[in-house]
């Protein structure tokens, strides 16, 4: 059975898309095979990251799910390597707002036995969409920045998602907006009530990044011996539990 994983934030624009590609490149280098499900529906940044050109997105499935036809999910797959396969949220927002959970549950019960690891990018809104998402997942990672408004929504979220779960990762990523300093680490657990379990440092600021976008590469492959790949490491290994000797 695949490990079905997600990330998420209490704001946009702290790096999940670009979590989510460095960590489905590592699982990938680990000979892991991966689904990555674009479920940051109106914004969804996946298929772009990759450079990869989709004519079939999640709506599509959706709709063919809604149309009782029982549909093929790999006919909605683009392969991006050996390993690494994603499905592409919707390109416009009328296809966006016509998505419901349970063509992800469908999604997520026909793809279980396929692939190691299914990641669900999302959006950073607490709606009943999300929150059904964030119930039906193995594990989250719960991505933040040293931010005050995002560390106030994330203060909330929290809250209610330790309600259900306790398999939360929180992430801290000094690499958005690094020169901010508002709070030392203390203070943000503080602010949290809660440990931080991983630290992306401000050397993830990869100056050539807008390059591998171009190019359609994923960090954690394309530059393994790039400063962060052992947080990523980490983090894989801990989510599909092997330890380092990769047993």
């Amino acid at each position: 059975m695949s490990k079905v994983a997600c990330v998420f934030s209490g704001k946009g624009g702290v790096g999940k898309t670009t979590f989510i590609l460095c960590l489905a490149g590592v699982l990938s280098n680990m000979k892991k095979k991966v689904l990555i499900v674009d479920a940051d529906l109106y914004n969804g940044g996946v298929a772009t990251s990759l450079n990869k050109d989709v004519k079939k997105t999640l709506y599509h499935f959706h709709k063919e799910f809604k149309s009782d036809a029982n549909p093929d999910f790999r006919e909605y797959t683009v392969k991006y390597n050996q390993y690494i396969d994603f499905i592409s949220a919707p390109k416009t927002i009328k296809e966006a707002s016509e998505i419901t959970f349970d063509s992800l549950d469908a999604l997520i019960v026909e793809s279980n036995l396929l692939y190691d690891v299914i990641l669900f990018d999302t959006n950073h809104v607490y709606n009943k969409f999300n929150d059904l998402l964030l119930k039906r997942m193995n594990h989250i990672f719960y991505l933040i920045t040293n931010d005050v408004l995002d560390l106030k929504n994330s203060t909330n979220n929290l809250k209610a998602i330790r309600k259900f779960t306790d398999n939360i990762d929180i992430i801290l990523n000094y690499s958005i907006h690094f020169n901010r300093e508002y709070f030392i680490l203390y203070d943000i657990k503080n602010i949290l009530q809660s440990n931080i379990d991983y630290i992306i440092s401000n050397k993830f600021n990869y100056e050539d990044i807008d390059n591998l976008i171009i190019k359609g590469e994923i960090l954690t492959i394309s530059s393994q011996k790039w400063y962060d790949y052992k947080i990523f490491n980490l983090i894989a290994k801990s989510l599909i539990k092997e330890d380092k000797n990769g047993y």
